[in-house]
């Protein structure tokens, strides 16, 4: 069961990738349960590390080890240029035929 301080933290969380990938040019995830879990895994780990690091990455506790890991990561807009998405399934290239697709399944 998730805490009301953990719900609160999920939608800053939430409006906060939607700003960015607003102001970046992306979309966020169409699947709902992914972007959801994703969301609830950058929340996870920003009350465990106090950082927003990806979930999709490994958190070594070294400090300037894991800076770059702090979502947005160092690599997404790399993955999403080639990719279409990010590593983490958080942000994709908007109007994408993956992202389209996605949509329609």
């Amino acid at each position: 069961m998730k805490t009301q301080k953990f719900e609160e933290e999920f939608e800053k969380v939430k409006n906060y990738a939607l700003k960015y990938a607003a102001k970046e040019g992306f979309d966020l995830n169409p699947d709902e349960n992914i972007l959801n879990t994703v969301i609830e895994g950058l929340v996870r780990n920003k009350n465990k590390y106090g950082k927003q690091y990806c979930p999709c990455r490994m958190v070594s506790g070294n400090s300037d080890e894991d800076r770059p890991k702090v979502c947005p990561c160092k690599w997404h807009k790399e993955e999403i240029e080639r990719d279409g998405r990010c590593h983490c399934l958080l942000f994709f290239k908007k109007n994408n035929e993956k992202t389209l697709s996605a949509r329609r399944e």
